[in-house]
C-alpha cells in the first residue's frame, strides 16, 4: 500500500523537525511491504532538512503537486503558462504585493519578510534566490494579500479567465496560492502512483487528497476536513506513530 503524508501540521509541528519516534515508524513501512510518499506545499529543497537525508530519498511531491523528486532527482514537474505567469506578476508589481515564486529548485521574491513561511525557506542554503526573470521553470506563486484583501476577488476573477491556473486563497495566511491548472497534491499522487493510497493530512490543501484516498487520517481538528476523514488524531507524534503501525498491519 502507498501511504501519502502531508508535512506541516501532520508530521512536523515546529516547522523544522519530525519527532524521532515518528521517523522510526515511517522507516518501518518497507518492512511491511508499503511505500511512503510525502506531499507538501513546500519545495523539495525545503523538505530535505525536515525529513532528513534518508527519508528525503523517498518520493517527495512538493509545491502542492507542482513537482516530485525521487532519490534526490527531479522526476516530475508542471510549469506555469508563460502568459499567465506574466499576468500574475503584473498584478504584483502594479499594487506592490509581496510575492514568492518557486521553480524546480530556486526561488524569487518581493518583500519576502511578509511571506508567512519565509523563515523556513532554504534552511540548508542549497538554492539560489534569483530575479523573477531568471527563474527557469516557475511552478508556484504565493502572494501575500493582507494589505490588499479588497483585491482578492478581482484578481481571482481576472486570473481565472485565463483558464490555465489553479488559484486558492488561504484565509488564515491571507495568501493567494497559484499553481498550473489541475495541479494539486492529488493530481501528482495519482499521476505517479495511482489511486490506491492512504492519506495523512491536516488542512485545506489535503481535502482533495482525502476525497481520492482509500482511507484518510486527519491530524488536528480543521473542521472542513472532518467530512472526508476516516479517523481524527491529535497533533501528537506518539499517537500518529501508533496509528501508522496499526495501519501497516491492517492494510
Amino acid at each position: 500500500m502507498h501511504f501519502v503524508f502531508d508535512l506541516d501540521g501532520t508530521l512536523c509541528f515546529d516547522g523544522e523537525t519530525i519527532a524521532d519516534e515518528l521517523k522510526s515508524a515511517l522507516g518501518m513501512a518497507a518492512q511491511h511491504g508499503h511505500q511512503i510518499i510525502f506531499a507538501s506545499a513546500r519545495s523539495y529543497r525545503d523538505c530535505i532538512g525536515v525529513l532528513g537525508q534518508e527519508l528525503a530519498q523517498e518520493l517527495v511531491i512538493g509545491l502542492n503537486g507542482g513537482l516530485a523528486y525521487k532519490e534526490g532527482e527531479l522526476i516530475y514537474h508542471r510549469q506555469l503558462d508563460k502568459v499567465a505567469y506574466q499576468e500574475v506578476l503584473s498584478w504584483c508589481h502594479r499594487y506592490n504585493l509581496p510575492f514568492f515564486v518557486d521553480d524546480d529548485f530556486n526561488y524569487a521574491s518581493q518583500e519576502m519578510e511578509r511571506i508567512p513561511f519565509a523563515r523556513y525557506v532554504d534552511p540548508l542554503e542549497l538554492a539560489t534566490r534569483v530575479s523573477v526573470e531568471e527563474l527557469s521553470h516557475p511552478i508556484k506563486v504565493v502572494i501575500e494579500m493582507s494589505r490588499h484583501e479588497d483585491l482578492v476577488e478581482d484578481m481571482c476573477r481576472d486570473l481565472e479567465t485565463l483558464e490555465c491556473l489553479d488559484i486558492s486563497y488561504h484565509e488564515e495566511e491571507k495568501c493567494l496560492y497559484i499553481n498550473p491548472y489541475e495541479t494539486t497534491k492529488v493530481t501528482a499522487v495519482t499521476d505517479l502512483i495511482g489511486k490506491d493510497f492512504i492519506a495523512f493530512g491536516n488542512d485545506k490543501n489535503d481535502m482533495a487528497l482525502f476525497k481520492a484516498s482509500l482511507y484518510g487520517v486527519q491530524v488536528g481538528y480543521y473542521s472542513p476536513l472532518v467530512t472526508y476523514a476516516d479517523v481524527i488524531l491529535p497533533a501528537d507524534s506518539s499517537a500518529i506513530a501508533q496509528k501508522l503501525k496499526e495501519l501497516y498491519q491492517q492494510f
